[in-house]
Protein backbone atom coordinates (compact mmCIF):
# COMPACT_ATOMS: atom_id res chain seq x y z
CA UNK A 1 0.00 0.00 0.00
CA UNK A 2 1.40 3.35 -1.25
CA UNK A 3 1.10 6.45 1.13
CA UNK A 4 -0.12 9.40 -0.14
CA UNK A 5 1.86 12.29 -1.43
CA UNK A 6 2.55 14.97 1.24
CA UNK A 7 0.90 18.12 1.37
CA UNK A 8 1.47 21.15 3.28
CA UNK A 9 -1.60 22.36 3.02
CA UNK A 10 -3.63 19.24 5.13
CA UNK A 11 -0.45 18.56 7.74
CA UNK A 12 -1.23 18.78 11.24
CA UNK A 13 -0.19 22.05 12.94
CA UNK A 14 1.75 21.53 16.08
CA UNK A 15 0.63 24.12 18.84
CA UNK A 16 1.68 24.36 22.53
CA UNK A 17 -0.58 23.32 25.31
CA UNK A 18 -1.47 24.88 28.32
CA UNK A 19 0.97 23.60 30.39
CA UNK A 20 3.65 24.57 27.78
CA UNK A 21 2.91 28.09 27.24
CA UNK A 22 2.72 28.25 30.98
CA UNK A 23 6.40 26.70 31.66
CA UNK A 24 7.64 29.48 28.90
CA UNK A 25 5.79 32.20 30.54
CA UNK A 26 7.14 31.27 33.88
CA UNK A 27 10.91 31.22 32.25
CA UNK A 28 10.21 34.55 30.67
CA UNK A 29 8.91 35.73 33.95
CA UNK A 30 12.20 35.12 35.64
CA UNK A 31 14.02 36.49 32.65
CA UNK A 32 11.98 40.31 33.41
CA UNK A 33 12.45 40.05 37.73
CA UNK A 34 16.31 39.68 36.57
CA UNK A 35 16.55 42.24 34.73
CA UNK A 36 14.20 44.11 37.17
CA UNK A 37 16.71 43.33 40.15
CA UNK A 38 19.48 45.91 37.94
CA UNK A 39 17.29 48.04 37.90
CA UNK A 40 15.23 48.26 34.88
CA UNK A 41 11.98 47.46 35.77
CA UNK A 42 9.74 46.74 32.68
CA UNK A 43 5.86 45.57 34.50
CA UNK A 44 4.65 48.87 35.37
CA UNK A 45 7.00 50.92 34.02
CA UNK A 46 7.24 50.76 30.22
CA UNK A 47 4.38 49.76 27.73
CA UNK A 48 5.65 46.58 25.81
CA UNK A 49 4.74 43.10 25.18
CA UNK A 50 6.33 39.73 23.97
CA UNK A 51 7.64 39.38 20.05
CA UNK A 52 8.43 36.11 20.46
CA UNK A 53 10.85 33.48 22.58
CA UNK A 54 14.23 31.91 22.76
CA UNK A 55 16.27 29.34 24.31
CA UNK A 56 20.12 28.84 24.44
CA UNK A 57 20.36 31.59 25.79
CA UNK A 58 16.84 31.83 27.69
CA UNK A 59 15.19 35.15 26.74
CA UNK A 60 13.02 37.14 24.66
CA UNK A 61 12.38 39.63 21.44
CA UNK A 62 9.78 42.20 22.64
CA UNK A 63 8.33 45.90 21.73
CA UNK A 64 9.05 48.65 23.74
CA UNK A 65 6.81 51.54 23.29
CA UNK A 66 9.49 54.31 24.91
CA UNK A 67 12.48 52.47 23.57
CA UNK A 68 14.77 55.90 24.43
CA UNK A 69 13.68 56.20 27.73
CA UNK A 70 14.56 52.02 28.20
CA UNK A 71 18.04 52.75 26.93
CA UNK A 72 18.47 55.68 29.74
CA UNK A 73 17.57 53.79 32.72
CA UNK A 74 19.44 50.69 31.34
CA UNK A 75 22.71 53.41 30.95
CA UNK A 76 22.16 54.95 34.66
CA UNK A 77 21.98 51.36 36.37
CA UNK A 78 25.11 51.04 38.43
CA UNK A 79 25.20 47.05 37.29
CA UNK A 80 24.43 47.45 34.40
CA UNK A 81 27.49 48.21 32.00
CA UNK A 82 27.75 49.25 27.84
CA UNK A 83 28.28 45.65 26.33
CA UNK A 84 27.81 45.67 22.18
CA UNK A 85 28.64 42.17 22.07
CA UNK A 86 26.41 39.66 19.88
CA UNK A 87 24.54 37.19 21.38
CA UNK A 88 25.99 33.74 22.21
CA UNK A 89 25.32 30.99 19.45
CA UNK A 90 23.28 31.73 16.36
CA UNK A 91 22.02 35.24 16.42
CA UNK A 92 19.55 36.43 14.12
CA UNK A 93 19.93 39.90 14.85
CA UNK A 94 23.24 39.94 13.72
CA UNK A 95 22.52 38.10 10.53
CA UNK A 96 20.07 40.63 9.80
CA UNK A 97 22.16 43.43 10.29
CA UNK A 98 20.04 45.03 13.02
CA UNK A 99 22.38 47.79 15.09
CA UNK A 100 21.50 47.40 18.76
CA UNK A 101 23.03 49.24 22.09
CA UNK A 102 23.74 46.63 24.49
CA UNK A 103 24.13 46.17 28.37
CA UNK A 104 25.30 43.36 30.49
CA UNK A 105 24.91 43.23 34.36
CA UNK A 106 27.99 42.92 36.65
CA UNK A 107 29.28 40.09 38.63
CA UNK A 108 29.14 36.42 37.77
CA UNK A 109 27.71 34.23 35.49
CA UNK A 110 24.60 34.06 35.07
CA UNK A 111 23.84 37.46 33.84
CA UNK A 112 20.92 39.12 32.64
CA UNK A 113 21.75 41.00 28.72
CA UNK A 114 19.48 43.77 27.44
CA UNK A 115 20.21 44.88 23.90
CA UNK A 116 17.95 47.85 22.25
CA UNK A 117 17.74 48.51 18.60
CA UNK A 118 18.67 51.67 17.14
CA UNK A 119 17.99 51.04 13.45
CA UNK A 120 14.53 49.77 14.05
CA UNK A 121 13.00 51.61 17.14
CA UNK A 122 11.24 49.68 19.26
CA UNK A 123 12.60 46.46 18.81
CA UNK A 124 14.34 44.88 22.01
CA UNK A 125 15.41 41.73 23.44
CA UNK A 126 16.64 40.46 27.01
CA UNK A 127 18.09 37.07 27.79
CA UNK A 128 20.23 35.10 30.43
CA UNK A 129 23.83 34.30 29.79
CA UNK A 130 25.04 31.05 31.79
CA UNK A 131 28.06 30.84 30.58
CA UNK A 132 31.05 33.81 29.79
CA UNK A 133 33.82 34.97 32.10
CA UNK A 134 32.27 37.62 34.88
CA UNK A 135 31.80 41.23 34.56
CA UNK A 136 32.52 44.07 36.06
CA UNK A 137 31.88 47.48 35.68
CA UNK A 138 35.11 50.10 34.71
CA UNK A 139 35.35 54.02 35.02
CA UNK A 140 33.23 54.59 31.66
CA UNK A 141 30.56 52.67 32.74
CA UNK A 142 31.30 49.71 30.30
CA UNK A 143 31.13 45.88 31.42
CA UNK A 144 34.33 44.32 31.38
CA UNK A 145 35.13 40.55 31.70
CA UNK A 146 37.19 39.51 34.40
CA UNK A 147 39.53 36.78 32.71
CA UNK A 148 41.78 35.04 34.98
CA UNK A 149 44.23 37.34 33.84
CA UNK A 150 42.94 40.52 35.36
CA UNK A 151 42.94 38.82 39.01
CA UNK A 152 45.44 39.33 41.90
CA UNK A 153 46.67 36.07 42.23
CA UNK A 154 47.64 36.05 38.57
CA UNK A 155 49.25 39.15 38.87
CA UNK A 156 51.01 38.28 42.36
CA UNK A 157 52.89 34.83 40.02
CA UNK A 158 53.38 36.48 36.96
CA UNK A 159 55.54 39.00 38.80
CA UNK A 160 56.94 37.18 40.99
CA UNK A 161 58.22 34.34 38.16
CA UNK A 162 59.10 37.23 35.94
CA UNK A 163 61.57 38.39 38.43
CA UNK A 164 63.08 34.99 38.31
CA UNK A 165 63.65 34.92 35.04
CA UNK A 166 60.62 33.15 33.24
CA UNK A 167 57.66 34.80 31.51
CA UNK A 168 54.76 33.22 31.65
CA UNK A 169 52.73 35.53 28.87
CA UNK A 170 55.36 33.07 26.41
CA UNK A 171 54.43 29.76 27.95
CA UNK A 172 50.62 30.13 28.73
CA UNK A 173 48.44 28.05 26.32
CA UNK A 174 45.02 27.56 26.45
CA UNK A 175 42.47 26.88 30.02
CA UNK A 176 44.11 29.50 32.17
CA UNK A 177 42.02 29.79 35.94
CA UNK A 178 43.08 31.09 38.67
CA UNK A 179 42.85 29.69 42.29
CA UNK A 180 41.06 32.09 45.13
CA UNK A 181 44.83 32.45 46.82
CA UNK A 182 48.41 32.32 45.90
CA UNK A 183 48.61 28.95 47.34
CA UNK A 184 45.71 27.46 45.12
CA UNK A 185 47.82 29.24 42.28
CA UNK A 186 46.55 29.30 38.75
CA UNK A 187 46.55 26.33 36.20
CA UNK A 188 46.51 26.36 32.52
CA UNK A 189 47.70 24.17 29.40
CA UNK A 190 50.65 24.96 28.04
CA UNK A 191 51.93 25.93 24.63
CA UNK A 192 54.76 23.43 24.92
CA UNK A 193 55.19 22.14 28.42
CA UNK A 194 58.87 20.93 27.59
CA UNK A 195 59.82 24.28 26.86
CA UNK A 196 58.41 25.39 29.88
CA UNK A 197 60.40 22.79 31.40
CA UNK A 198 63.22 23.81 29.85
CA UNK A 199 63.11 27.47 30.81
CA UNK A 200 62.42 27.09 34.21
CA UNK A 201 65.37 24.36 34.40
CA UNK A 202 67.55 26.55 32.78
CA UNK A 203 66.53 30.08 34.99
CA UNK A 204 69.64 31.22 37.30
CA UNK A 205 70.21 33.63 39.62
CA UNK A 206 72.66 36.65 38.26
CA UNK A 207 75.35 34.82 40.31
CA UNK A 208 74.70 31.80 38.17
CA UNK A 209 73.02 29.63 41.21
CA UNK A 210 69.85 27.89 40.13
CA UNK A 211 66.99 28.75 40.51
CA UNK A 212 64.44 26.07 41.22
CA UNK A 213 64.91 22.50 42.08
CA UNK A 214 63.25 20.04 39.72
CA UNK A 215 62.06 16.48 40.72
CA UNK A 216 59.42 14.09 40.79
CA UNK A 217 57.42 11.83 42.98
CA UNK A 218 59.17 8.91 40.96
CA UNK A 219 63.00 10.46 40.46
CA UNK A 220 65.81 8.75 42.46
CA UNK A 221 68.39 10.46 43.54
CA UNK A 222 67.60 13.44 46.02
CA UNK A 223 64.50 11.00 47.98
CA UNK A 224 63.87 14.12 50.87
CA UNK A 225 62.98 16.47 47.57
CA UNK A 226 61.01 13.28 45.52
CA UNK A 227 58.60 12.75 48.66
CA UNK A 228 58.09 16.39 48.59
CA UNK A 229 56.79 15.75 45.25
CA UNK A 230 54.35 12.92 45.80
CA UNK A 231 51.46 15.75 45.33
CA UNK A 232 52.84 17.02 42.07
CA UNK A 233 51.27 15.93 38.65
CA UNK A 234 54.37 15.93 36.32
CA UNK A 235 57.71 17.68 36.90
CA UNK A 236 58.01 20.02 39.95
CA UNK A 237 59.61 22.69 40.57
CA UNK A 238 60.29 23.94 44.00
CA UNK A 239 62.00 27.61 44.17
CA UNK A 240 65.48 27.09 46.29
CA UNK A 241 66.15 29.19 49.16
CA UNK A 242 69.71 30.76 49.32
CA UNK A 243 69.91 32.43 52.89
CA UNK A 244 72.37 35.23 51.18
CA UNK A 245 70.41 35.59 48.28
CA UNK A 246 69.41 39.59 48.36
CA UNK A 247 66.40 39.47 46.36
CA UNK A 248 64.74 37.91 49.60
CA UNK A 249 65.95 40.34 52.46
CA UNK A 250 65.71 40.32 55.98
CA UNK A 251 63.56 42.72 57.89
CA UNK A 252 65.80 43.24 61.06
CA UNK A 253 65.16 46.07 63.24
CA UNK A 254 67.67 48.60 63.45
CA UNK A 255 69.29 48.39 67.28
CA UNK A 256 69.99 52.11 67.29
CA UNK A 257 65.95 53.17 67.14
CA UNK A 258 63.97 49.88 66.96
CA UNK A 259 63.52 47.71 70.39
CA UNK A 260 64.86 44.42 70.45
CA UNK A 261 62.31 41.36 70.44
CA UNK A 262 62.63 38.20 71.99
CA UNK A 263 61.85 35.55 69.51
CA UNK A 264 60.17 32.95 71.85
CA UNK A 265 57.80 35.53 73.25
CA UNK A 266 56.89 36.63 70.31
CA UNK A 267 56.29 33.03 68.61
CA UNK A 268 53.06 33.18 71.50
CA UNK A 269 51.51 36.11 69.10
CA UNK A 270 52.12 33.32 66.05
CA UNK A 271 55.01 34.14 63.48
CA UNK A 272 58.09 36.39 63.38
CA UNK A 273 57.76 39.04 61.14
CA UNK A 274 61.15 39.30 61.32
CA UNK A 275 62.45 36.67 58.96
CA UNK A 276 63.64 36.67 55.36
CA UNK A 277 60.26 36.26 53.07
CA UNK A 278 60.10 32.01 52.90
CA UNK A 279 57.88 31.94 50.50
CA UNK A 280 58.40 29.90 47.55
CA UNK A 281 57.59 29.21 43.67
CA UNK A 282 56.08 26.10 43.45
CA UNK A 283 55.03 24.81 39.68
CA UNK A 284 53.94 21.63 38.50
CA UNK A 285 54.48 20.96 34.76
CA UNK A 286 52.69 17.99 32.29
CA UNK A 287 51.63 17.98 29.27
CA UNK A 288 48.15 17.71 30.46
CA UNK A 289 47.95 20.49 32.51
CA UNK A 290 50.51 22.75 34.71
CA UNK A 291 49.83 24.29 38.15
CA UNK A 292 52.09 27.13 39.59
CA UNK A 293 51.47 28.56 43.35
CA UNK A 294 53.10 29.96 46.29
CA UNK A 295 53.66 28.17 48.78
CA UNK A 296 53.53 30.60 52.25
CA UNK A 297 56.48 28.01 53.54
CA UNK A 298 59.49 27.27 51.59
CA UNK A 299 61.75 24.36 52.38
CA UNK A 300 63.80 23.72 49.96
CA UNK A 301 66.96 25.47 50.51
CA UNK A 302 71.33 25.03 50.33
CA UNK A 303 73.29 24.47 53.05
CA UNK A 304 76.90 26.57 53.67
CA UNK A 305 78.71 24.10 51.02
CA UNK A 306 75.84 25.14 48.59
CA UNK A 307 74.11 21.85 48.78
CA UNK A 308 70.01 21.60 48.21
CA UNK A 309 68.79 20.11 51.15
CA UNK A 310 65.02 20.01 52.76
CA UNK A 311 64.99 21.30 56.16
CA UNK A 312 62.38 20.66 59.00
CA UNK A 313 60.06 23.75 57.77
CA UNK A 314 58.55 20.80 55.55
CA UNK A 315 56.52 19.15 58.58
CA UNK A 316 54.58 22.90 58.60
CA UNK A 317 53.86 22.91 54.48
CA UNK A 318 52.93 19.49 54.63
CA UNK A 319 50.69 19.57 57.51
CA UNK A 320 49.25 23.10 56.96
CA UNK A 321 49.47 23.97 53.64
CA UNK A 322 48.91 20.60 52.09
CA UNK A 323 46.67 18.70 54.16
CA UNK A 324 44.53 21.83 55.62
CA UNK A 325 44.35 24.34 53.45
CA UNK A 326 45.07 22.44 50.10
CA UNK A 327 42.83 18.85 50.16
CA UNK A 328 40.26 19.89 52.49
CA UNK A 329 39.22 22.39 50.22
CA UNK A 330 35.40 21.31 49.34
CA UNK A 331 35.04 19.48 52.73
CA UNK A 332 35.03 22.18 54.32
CA UNK A 333 33.96 25.78 54.73
CA UNK A 334 36.24 28.76 53.54
CA UNK A 335 35.91 30.25 56.94
CA UNK A 336 37.26 27.67 58.69
CA UNK A 337 40.11 27.07 56.47
CA UNK A 338 40.53 31.03 56.11
CA UNK A 339 39.87 31.50 59.76
CA UNK A 340 41.38 28.69 61.54
CA UNK A 341 45.26 28.88 62.26
CA UNK A 342 47.45 25.55 63.40
CA UNK A 343 51.08 26.11 64.88
CA UNK A 344 53.44 24.01 64.10
CA UNK A 345 56.91 23.97 65.73
CA UNK A 346 59.25 25.76 62.57
CA UNK A 347 61.42 28.47 61.82
CA UNK A 348 58.63 31.17 61.99
CA UNK A 349 57.63 30.01 65.56
CA UNK A 350 61.30 29.45 66.90
CA UNK A 351 60.44 25.93 66.45
CA UNK A 352 59.07 25.93 70.51
CA UNK A 353 54.99 25.95 70.27
CA UNK A 354 52.24 24.38 68.90
CA UNK A 355 48.85 25.02 69.45
CA UNK A 356 45.86 26.65 67.14
CA UNK A 357 44.55 30.06 66.66
CA UNK A 358 41.51 31.81 65.37
CA UNK A 359 41.07 34.64 63.26
CA UNK A 360 37.70 36.16 65.03
CA UNK A 361 38.05 39.61 63.09
CA UNK A 362 39.81 39.48 59.44
CA UNK A 363 39.31 42.32 57.36
CA UNK A 364 42.31 44.03 54.69
CA UNK A 365 43.08 46.32 57.48
CA UNK A 366 42.50 44.66 61.23
CA UNK A 367 43.36 41.33 62.57
CA UNK A 368 42.23 39.88 65.55
CA UNK A 369 43.20 36.62 66.68
CA UNK A 370 42.96 34.28 69.60
CA UNK A 371 45.26 31.53 70.33
CA UNK A 372 46.54 28.90 72.37
CA UNK A 373 49.60 26.99 72.89
CA UNK A 374 51.79 24.64 74.45
CA UNK A 375 55.73 24.59 74.51
CA UNK A 376 57.55 21.61 73.19
CA UNK A 377 61.04 22.42 74.35
CA UNK A 378 60.62 20.49 76.85
CA UNK A 379 59.09 23.07 79.90
CA UNK A 380 56.05 22.01 78.68
CA UNK A 381 54.07 25.35 79.23
CA UNK A 382 50.88 26.31 77.74
CA UNK A 383 49.77 29.71 76.86
CA UNK A 384 47.22 31.64 75.57
CA UNK A 385 46.98 34.79 73.82
CA UNK A 386 45.01 37.56 72.09
CA UNK A 387 46.08 39.31 69.30
CA UNK A 388 45.42 42.06 67.32
CA UNK A 389 47.27 43.61 64.02
CA UNK A 390 46.28 47.06 62.18
CA UNK A 391 47.54 47.87 58.85
CA UNK A 392 47.66 52.00 58.50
Amino acid sequence: MSLPPFDPYNAPVAKNTPADIGRMNAEFNQVVVKLGEVGVKLHGHFKWWILHGFWNPTGFDFHCEDWKRLHDVAAKSPRLGFDPSDMPGYDPWKAADIKFVGFTQAGKPPLVHLDIAISRPGLCRVYIAVKGYPQKIDALQRAKAVTARDTAVYKEIYRRVLALGVDLDLHIGSHLTAGRSRLDGINFVARDHEALKKALTDAVHPGGDKVFAPGSKSAVGHLPLSISYRATEGTGFRQIWRPNSSDRPIATPDPKKDPAMDAGFSSHFGDNRNLPDLTSVHCAVSDRICNIHIDEMGFVMTDPQGNVIVNPDVLRHLLIELLWKTNLQGKLPFWALDRVNFDIASSPLNFKPVGIGFDVVQTKRVKATIRGQCSVDGSMECSGTIGLGINF
